[in-house]
């Protein structure tokens, strides 16, 4: 799925959006489904909260999730272009909903998901799926080209009620002149790594931004299981082998719960 210029891109600047790579209508469209459902099945969570959608009723929050997102977390095709980057043995960390509404307030600040993350080493591919149309007025992403090469920066902590994580790299440490907007048509994807520099403004359009990221770990790494500055509960979050073996001793696959299963 990924060109071996797609790939070097992706080493090089720590993203890369693959020009080969469309869902089918048909395919949009039931994941499109599968998000109205979720999101009219879990009121009392923010729309850009929604963590382990693939998982109906799963560890950490019991968000309710789809059997169709369950289903594109272990696509061959997704799972493809995050071995081209990662190598073959792979671990699904988790599934998060991003769902900017029309016309709403909340923003992702900057940062970078590795001070996020308790992965050792510090390595993962972010499979986002866009299935909405996603351009700069609906809050589309921004990333800092090869940031992902560079030391992690500082994070400070903000209760910045419209912000949705509580941590953010300071605007004196990041070049915005150098920042690029990712624009996807629905049913692209983009891959991200765990250390580039990486945002998207509140969405000022009357258009919905809707997209799935879909969080992968080499089995190489390890997931340690503490959560301090964390943007979610890693110590019940179910990871899963989605390809390949092991190849990490202190991976533990036990804690969590993945609730029902799928008929």
């Amino acid at each position: 799925m990924l060109t071996p210029e797609e790939i070097e891109t992706y080493h090089r600047d720590g993203y890369v959006t693959p020009q080969d790579f469309r869902l089918g209508d048909s395919e949009l469209n039931k994941l499109r489904d599968a998000v109205d459902r979720v999101l009219a099945d879990n009121p009392e969570t923010l729309p850009d909260r929604m963590i382990n959608t693939h998982l109906d009723g799963g560890a950490p929050y019991g968000i309710r999730g789809q059997k169709a997102i369950h289903d594109i977390a272990r696509d061959p095709r997704i799972l493809d272009m995050a071995e081209a980057v990662m190598g073959p043995d792979l671990i699904l960390l988790l599934s998060h909903l991003f769902c900017k509404p029309a016309a709403s307030s909340r923003a992702v600040p900057w940062h970078q998901d590795g001070p996020f993350w308790p992965v050792s080493p510090l390595a993962s591919c972010t499979v986002w799926i866009a299935l909405d149309k996603v351009d700069e007025r609906n809050g589309a992403m921004r990333m800092i080209p090869g940031s992902h090469r560079q030391d992690y920066k500082k994070h400070d902590f903000t209760d910045d009620v419209n912000s949705t994580l509580n941590h953010e790299i300071s605007l004196d440490l990041i070049d915005e002149s150098a920042a690029e907007t990712i624009e996807l048509e629905p049913g692209q994807v983009s891959l991200h790594d765990i250390g580039i520099i990486h945002g998207s403004a509140a969405n000022s359009s009357a258009r919905r931004r809707a997209g799935l990221a879909l969080r992968y770990m080499p089995a190489t790494s390890s997931m340690y299981r503490q959560q301090e500055n964390s943007a979610a509960n890693w110590t019940t979050m179910p990871m899963e082998m989605v390809r390949g073996v092991n190849q990490h001793p202190d991976n533990d696959f036990g804690p969590g719960e993945f609730g029902r299963p799928w008929a």
